[in-house]
């Protein structure tokens, strides 16, 4: 069997919950709509899941999702926001005169600042005063050149990612590692600890590995480098609790350059759209 989609996500608020779309509309950043929103300090670092483990029990919903035939479309705009202990909020696009700046890693780049009443939301949630801010349009955060592969990356920018514009996770590679944490006795984890952007489906375990270039609807996508993996995949999407697992076994088998490797970094060419259930197609290997 050949290649395909089997799942689209959308993942708006770095480090919350992802939304899953059947058709993912890409621009000139990545996925519309994808991390394009922070949550931040007083001092506008950054806030993640990392440090932040409630972060990941927040769940966002797009406001002015599109819906044609009954298809989930992503795209970028207002967000419905739930999670434990509060009541849901409506977060408006915020003014651009609000323009803030603020740092992710070791970028810093212009966002505008949603108000109050999301801060005082996001600081219940997570215990600790913050401020959400979205991504302003004449942000630039330049795309690294091993995130594009065989793509030239000059003049290429990126929202709120760790880094790359998509990521690409296979299905059989999360049932592999399945079946080593079977033999411990180790419940299975579904794909969402992963946080991709495309769930491949009928492919060998870590085939995604051995790619180079794809087409995947009207999209053409290089496969640039491994994705390193932190602590982040030890938490429950479910419950934000921790824990050793995957990584320990991930630890056994998937370790490159002294880090933990899975699934791989993407960049699209151009500006398109992809569907779940579309073919594959491999159009350079490594």
């Amino acid at each position: 069997m050949s290649p395909r989609v089997g799942g689209l996500f959308v993942h708006p608020i770095k480090s919350a919950a992802a939304i899953a779309v059947d058709t993912m509309v890409l621009d000139d950043r990545g996925a519309v709509g994808d991390r394009r929103w922070l949550v931040v300090d007083a001092h506008g670092m950054q806030i993640t899941a990392r440090d932040t483990p409630r972060l990941a029990l927040v769940r966002p919903r797009f406001v002015d999702a599109v819906e044609t035939l009954g298809m989930r479309v992503n795209v970028d705009g207002a967000l419905w926001l739930a999670g434990p202990g509060v009541e849901a909020l409506l977060v408006e696009v915020p003014s651009a005169r609000t323009t803030r700046s603020v740092t992710v890693w070791d970028d810093t780049l212009d966002a505008h600042d949603a108000g109050d009443a999301p801060a005082q939301w996001f600081t219940h949630v997570l215990g600790k005063p913050c401020r959400l801010v979205r991504l302003a349009e004449q942000a630039q955060r330049p795309l690294a050149p091993k995130y594009a592969g065989v793509l030239p990356n000059a003049g290429r920018r990126v929202a709120f990612t760790d880094g790359a514009p998509l990521l690409l996770l296979g299905q059989a590679s999360v049932d592999a590692l399945n079946a080593r944490l079977a033999t411990l006795g180790v419940a299975p984890m579904s794909a969402a600890r992963f946080r991709p952007n495309i769930l491949l489906a009928q492919t060998a375990a870590h085939e995604e590995d051995t790619w180079v270039r794809l087409r995947v609807g009207s999209a053409e996508i290089a496969v640039g480098s491994p994705c390193s993996r932190c602590v982040m995949t030890t938490l429950d999407p479910a419950t934000a609790n921790g824990g050793v697992e995957p990584l320990r076994t991930l630890a056994n088998y998937r370790v490159q350059d002294g880090l933990v490797m899975f699934g791989m970094n993407a960049t699209h060419a151009v500006a398109g759209t992809v569907r779940v259930g579309e073919g594959v197609q491999v159009l350079e290997g490594r």
